[in-house]
């Protein structure tokens, strides 16, 4: 009998690690792509060395949202005003080791952020220009 019970519970343990052990993290986004439509949920900046993130009020008019396509483009729709005008502006974007890349049409200079966050809900980017640091975040929609 004490065999039986030991038998059992090294099947059971066997059983519990190998089901333990399956791996649901987005490997820590290292195979996340950018690719979809991410709405922008926060804003702010790294004061004291401190993240300080708002949430991004959209009002009656609807979210900032960039959808990233396979090719390499990108379009971002946002809204602005009492009136909620619809703004898109387009281009091209690329990534780089931890860097996204961004050229907007009609526009002489690029744009880059590096890529602080990326899995399968959260896109968080951190532009930096000069002193100033503005971070933003974004769901996947």
């Amino acid at each position: 009998m004490k065999k039986i019970t030991i038998l059992f519970l090294s099947v059971l343990t066997l059983g519990l690690s190998v089901a333990s052990c399956s791996s649901d993290d987005d490997n820590g986004g290292a195979s996340a792509s950018i690719e979809g439509k991410w709405e922008l949920i926060k804003e702010g900046t790294i004061l004291n060395s401190k993240e300080e993130l708002v949430d991004v009020e959209n009002g009656n008019c609807g979210g900032h949202v960039t959808e990233y396509l396979t090719n390499g483009s990108f379009n971002e729709q946002y809204f602005e005003g009492s009136e909620c005008e619809s703004s898109t502006e387009k281009g091209t974007y690329s990534i780089k080791d931890k860097t996204l890349n961004l050229k907007y049409e009609g526009s002489t200079s690029d744009d880059s952020a590096e890529i602080l966050e990326l899995n399968g809900s959260t896109l968080k980017l951190k532009f930096t220009d000069g002193n100033f640091v503005y971070i933003e975040v974004h769901k996947r929609k």
